[in-house]
């Protein structure tokens, strides 16, 4: 792993994004792509275990109620409320007694979990589904696909449906304007790391009329979607706009950015083009409120004009 020439002053805000990654479904090296897998369509609504944030949110979204839902660390959303929670580990897998007591017929989990799919269909009995929401097209693909498996295809039609009118109605960047040059950065124990182009947040950016600076940068090894951050790579570039994914108090992360010279040199931060945004819609919950999301991008780069 490269070592920063440069140390940041960041500990604390490091500290405060550590549990997040743990959660993060397109964030690991083990994840393949979404497999391409057979639905049959379902006559009678299934129990479903959504162990991926979005499936539960689009399950609920589509009037069913899953059976079990992951655990947050940030806490559970309003409309998870009364779904029981279990534990999810990206090393050891879900929690398979939790599984079997919620008895489901159907199970649908991050790729990242694909290899404790046999386990879990040997020990519940259950069909299994590995999906992430990776672009806006796959929030239609995947609310489709769940549509069909629960037995809601109307539903689910209707909701992409208002899904692309809600994106049609946004404010659209101009093809004529340039687009903004952005680095968007998350952080772990082990440093800090800048989302790449093929992204979850990659694909909002884009749509939002922005473009990461990150496009050449190595891969992590083990997280899907980022790279290791170089900051004399950052101050080479110098983006126009800076995005910080945050798990705890937006006030704490903001002062240890302040308190670093090193961030201090981007034009992003001089013109006070710094974003802070909360990792439920842009980490945890990928996919989930992505009209929501992508509006929230375009303010913070329209705020660069």
């Amino acid at each position: 792993m490269p070592i920063f020439r440069h140390r940041l002053r960041l500990t604390c805000l490091v500290a405060a994004l550590a549990p997040t990654v743990a959660l993060l479904p397109a964030c690991e090296e083990s994840a393949p792509s979404t497999p391409t897998q057979t639905v049959s369509v379902s006559t009678d609504t299934p129990r479903v275990a959504a162990l991926l944030p979005f499936a539960a949110d689009q399950l609920i979204a589509l009037g069913v109620k899953p059976v079990l839902v992951p655990a947050l660390r940030s806490g559970q959303p309003e409309a998870w409320q009364g779904i029981t929670a279990g534990g999810l580990d990206h090393a050891a897998g879900p929690n398979i007694e939790q599984l079997i007591a919620a008895d489901p017929d159907l199970v649908i989990v991050s790729a990242v979990e694909s290899r404790h799919i046999p386990q879990i269909e040997k020990t519940t009995g259950a069909r299994v589904i590995a999906m992430d929401a990776d672009t806006l097209e796959d929030v239609r693909t995947h609310t489709r696909t769940l549509g069909e498996l629960i037995g809601k295809q109307a539903e689910a039609e209707e909701w992409i449906q208002d899904f692309n009118t809600d994106l049609s109605g946004e404010s659209t960047p101009s093809s004529a304007d340039e687009p903004f040059s952005v680095l968007a950065i998350f952080g772990t124990p082990n440093g800090f790391y800048a989302f790449m182009p093929h992204s979850y947040l990659g694909n909002l950016v884009e749509h939002a009329g922005g473009q990461l600076i990150t496009e050449d940068m190595t891969e992590h090894r083990r997280f899907r979607g980022l790279a290791t951050l170089s900051m004399e790579v950052v101050i080479d570039r110098d983006p126009d706009v800076l995005l910080v994914i945050f798990h705890g108090p937006e006030e704490s992360a903001k002062a240890m950015l302040d308190a670093d010279p090193l961030w201090g040199q981007l034009s992003a931060t001089k013109g006070d083009h710094v974003a802070f945004l909360s990792d439920d819609l842009y980490a945890m919950r990928s996919g989930s409120q992505a009209t929501v999301a992508l509006e929230e991008l375009r303010a913070a780069l329209e705020s660069a004009r």
